[in-house]
């Protein structure tokens, strides 16, 4: 798993007046909405004894710990009340814990998790598509116990879909059936493909003849660690655009957020049926990625045996290794390790610009390197 990307921590209607727990990349986090309604994510230890600032109260700009009262701003986590102290004290500089940009886009509360200034954050995936006339958007949420490279990996491949998805493929019935060569192409911060492939008409009454059986153009690419894009254009003119934002509960959990356009048959009573069929295609995703051995994928390429059509993905790993050279790979196996006597927090931002920290950075398998970009 890998800080300095955003993430999607929680739909944005699911934050109300209370806190909420959300666990992410393996460490716990609070979120809360202040007085105005702002989303903020902060880490969710507090420094004083190590409760979780999730079962406390909001207390107008500020998360009260619901042990001995102290209170944390969203906005930087500096702790503005010690109640033992007395009303005038003031408290010590060390008292502040992590609190982490947060963004609201596409119905999603995302968080950045990581220390990188602004200037050299990736940027959270585009949604081309979101608010433009003649596209209709539909938003979905599932929980799968398996690891997020896994699954990432799965959206890049485009050999299963034949044996996978029955709507989209014959199921290896077809005797000419291959992958055409593949023209990988790159993009800022990840990597995609678009090809043609044959595939049987859909499988609902009310999506049959959007394209025919025959030839339809579709294609899949990453956008940092975990978020992905999938286009199916069944012709010309009706094309479904998903957006995935995967985030990692911890290396064997996951949440996944999907987000469909679609330019075709926009009428707002094909939404549930929209998200019947994509639902049941997550599903036979989910059912192949939780029973892969092992659960995470492997350490050495040599203990796989990788073909043409698996080009996609090579790329994707040779992405990840630059990240990890850049000291972004969080070090889980260590974390995992001491977890039950020392506390780990993803750093914040605030890190490079001070000093101080009660709680550890989490640790990392590699030294950090020169924070530029992965496009450069």
């Amino acid at each position: 798993m890998y800080m300095n990307f955003w993430y999607a921590a929680e739909l944005s209607e699911n934050l109300t007046d209370r806190p909420i727990k959300v666990r992410m990349l393996g460490f716990d986090f609070v979120l809360f909405r202040d007085s105005s309604g702002v989303a903020h994510c902060l880490s969710n230890i507090c420094v004083h004894r190590g409760a979780s600032l999730a079962h406390g109260k909001v207390k107008g700009d500020c998360i009260e710990c619901p042990y001995h009262g102290w209170q944390f701003k969203g906005e930087d986590g500096t702790c503005t009340k010690i109640p033992s102290l007395g009303p005038d004290s003031k408290a010590p500089a060390r008292a502040k814990i992590d609190a982490y940009p947060t963004e609201e886009r596409y119905g999603l509360i995302f968080a950045f998790l990581g220390d990188l200034p602004e200037a050299e954050r990736p940027p959270i995936m585009a949604v081309e598509e979101w608010g433009k006339e003649n596209w209709a958007i539909t938003t979905q949420g599932s929980v799968w116990k398996a690891n997020y490279q896994r699954s990432i990996e799965n959206t890049l491949d485009p050999a299963h879909t034949e044996f996978v998805h029955p709507s989209m493929g014959y199921q290896g019935d077809r005797d000419d059936y291959d992958v055409p060569d593949l023209e990988v192409v790159d993009k800022d911060w990840g990597t995609g493909v678009m090809t043609t492939f044959v595939s049987p008409d859909l499988p609902h009454e009310k999506m049959k003849g959007l394209k025919g059986e025959g030839q339809m153009e579709a294609g899949a690419g990453n956008h940092g660690t975990s978020a992905t894009w999938t286009f199916l254009h069944f012709s010309p003119h009706a094309w479904a655009h998903q957006y995935g934002f995967n985030t990692p509960v911890d290396e064997k959990n996951l949440r996944r957020f999907a987000i469909q356009a679609r330019n075709f048959r926009t009428d707002p009573d094909m939404n549930d049926i929209i998200n019947e069929r994509n639902a049941a295609v997550s599903e036979q995703d989910r059912v192949v990625i939780e029973r892969l051995e092992p659960a995470l994928t492997p350490l050495s390429p040599t203990e796989e045996v990788m073909v043409k059509s698996d080009a996609v993905v090579v790329r994707f790993r040779e992405y990840l290794k630059e990240w990890e050279k850049r000291g972004w790979r969080i070090d889980s196996a260590k974390v995992e390790a001491l977890r039950e006597e020392k506390a780990f927090a993803i750093p914040s931002p605030a890190r490079r610009r001070s000093k101080g920290w009660a709680i550890e950075s989490a640790p990392t398998t590699s030294p950090g390197l020169t924070t530029q970009t992965a496009a450069e």
